[in-house]
């Protein structure tokens, strides 16, 4: 299973019950994240979390646009964030203070001294929305499912776990009442109960379905149609120019007089953009030279 190639989510349902599932397990794509910066492993590890913590968000929130983590705090690790857009594409990066020792194993909390979890709807046409969450637990998995109480009030449960090659996902919602089907009053708290024996190298190392007959073998257990993700940077050029026009015509003037043009790498991809005098010309007339 870890010499295969599997960036996908799929759903579940469970028969009888008012209970919905969802499983991500990405491999690639989460390396094509983390691979465009030197992180420390335990860095890797939480950064492989929030990835797969947005790709099971994505598959919830059913919007034209882009969905996205974001971590803030005042520990040495300032900003963590991943995202995903309308195509199933995942984007992440982690900033922190590398004057700094990483611990090997990271609590959410600590390192987060303070901070805070921001979930951000941004559809293609409408009104943003965010949703602000304290760290109050130690994993990235409390505050989501601190979250969802919040804004959903549905029970839900998440469990994350990434080691540098795979991460992957386990999500488990009860429905809302409109939703549900008269049947097992107890399924909730058996199911979520048996999720919770989940070991990280089952959900790092099995296939959704070996991985849920592990689990619930003497279940009714429902799959739906598997679904691809892959990395993906929403970066261009057009976009770069329009951030670097942001700056001002006089502060991108005196880029191009000390630099002899404007540089700019994409924190996401490491894509880079080079503006010369040229470039600038077309917009900023003579506000651009340089002599």
């Amino acid at each position: 299973m870890n010499n295969v190639t599997i960036n996908e989510i799929q759903r579940f349902s469970f028969d009888n019950s008012n209970v919905r599932g969802e499983r991500v397990l990405l491999n690639d794509a989460y390396q094509e994240i983390i691979k465009r910066k030197q992180y420390p492993l335990a860095l890797e590890k939480l950064l492989g979390e929030f990835v797969a913590a947005i790709a099971l968000l994505r598959d919830i929130v059913k919007i034209d646009g882009v969905l996205s983590i974001q971590a803030k705090g005042n520990g040495f690790l300032s900003t963590l964030m991943t995202e995903c857009d309308e195509h199933q594409n995942l984007r992440g990066i982690a900033q922190w203070d590398d004057n700094q020792v990483v611990p090997e194993v990271i609590s959410l909390k600590e390192v987060l001294e303070g901070g805070y979890l921001v979930i951000t709807i941004q559809p293609r046409n409408g009104q943003r929305y965010q949703g602000i969450v304290e760290i109050i637990g130690d994993t990235l998995s409390e505050c989501l499912e601190q979250y969802f109480s919040q804004s959903e009030q549905l029970p839900s449960r998440v469990w994350l776990a990434a080691n540098g090659a795979q991460c992957g996902g386990l999500f488990l919602q009860r429905l809302p009442e409109e939703q549900a089907k008269e049947g097992d009053e107890d399924a909730w708290e058996r199911l979520t109960h048996l999720a919770s024996t989940v070991k990280e190298e089952e959900l790092l190392g099995l296939e959704t379905s070996e991985l849920l007959h592990r689990l619930y073998h003497e279940e009714d257990v429902r799959l739906y149609d598997i679904k691809a993700m892959q990395f993906g940077c929403s970066c261009s050029r057009q976009r770069t120019l329009e951030a670097v026009m942001s700056l001002g015509s006089e502060e991108v003037r005196e880029l191009l007089i000390e630099q002899g043009s404007v540089n700019v790498e994409c924190q996401f991809c490491a894509e880079k953009y080079e503006f010369t005098e040229n470039d600038m010309a077309a917009l900023l007339g003579d506000q651009a030279k340089t002599h």
